[in-house]
């Protein structure tokens, strides 16, 4: 789930419906700048994966379980 929020005498106010909440549960509130600083880290992490396909095969296979 992802709504935008804003934050107000020390209380995160939702600035949209809420569909599927459950009660007791926590969420977690990100800024724009973190959700933008999460979006390129996983760029880059999808970017490196590339880097690391020569360890997946049936030779290297045996290190899977370390």
């Amino acid at each position: 789930m992802s709504i935008k929020v804003a934050y107000k005498n020390g209380v995160f106010e939702p600035l949209e419906d809420v569909e599927d909440a459950k009660p007791g549960e926590i969420y977690t509130a990100f800024s724009e700048e973190e959700l933008r600083d999460i979006r390129e880290t996983l760029g880059w992490l999808k970017a490196a994966e590339q880097s690391f396909e020569f360890w997946n095969n049936p030779s290297d296979a045996v290190y899977d379980t370390l």
